[in-house]
């Protein structure tokens, strides 16, 4: 069995919350249902703006008002909007739904997100094998080969796509989460 395998099999069968974020539930965000939220992110974009400018926006914007914070399944993007909460999958979908609305050609992809534990610490259901993790990951490709979300500057991650779409977008979409 491959990790990556391990890993997917790992997460199907984990109740929500015991690996990944004990304390991060629906019912206690962190923030209160916000309705300003979605017009505070839908404003990113200026007219004529340039793409490197929107890019850069969507990235601040979405950074200051979704938690980012793993969870085993994605919650949705109305439930990210609503609650300020979302994982890598809620964060790429909503990234990418703005930037094309923008303009910005952009697309989710997935693979796995390889990390230093001596350097990074992270909260995502993941292997970890001497000194180094591994987990599932989704994150943004701008077309020309540029990303968002894949800790981009990050000498101690490295993510490494192995297709597009997000990680189990059919499950997903069959059970109502996407």
């Amino acid at each position: 069995m491959s990790l990556l395998s391990a890993i997917l099999l790992i997460s199907l069968i984990t109740p929500q919350g015991v690996l990944i974020c004990p304390s991060i539930g629906l019912e206690n965000a962190g923030s209160p249902p916000d309705a300003t939220v979605p017009t505070a992110i839908a404003a990113v974009a200026t007219p004529g703006a340039p793409p490197d400018e929107i890019i850069r926006r969507v990235e601040t914007e979405t950074r200051r008002y979704i938690d980012g914070r793993p969870r085993l399944f994605p919650v949705g993007i109305d439930t990210t909007l609503k609650n300020r909460i979302g994982d890598c999958t809620d964060l790429a979908l909503l990234r990418v739904e703005i930037l094309n609305e923008n303009g910005v050609k952009a697309r989710p992809v997935h693979g796995i997100m390889i990390w230093d534990t001596k350097r990074f610490k992270s909260a995502a259901l993941h292997l970890e094998f001497r000194e180094t993790a591994v987990a599932i990951h989704d994150w943004v490709e701008i077309d020309g080969g540029r990303t968002l979300g894949a800790y981009e500057g990050r000498d101690e991650i490295r993510c490494v796509k192995i297709g597009d779409g997000v990680c189990l977008q059919p499950i997903f979409q069959l059970i109502g989460y996407l």
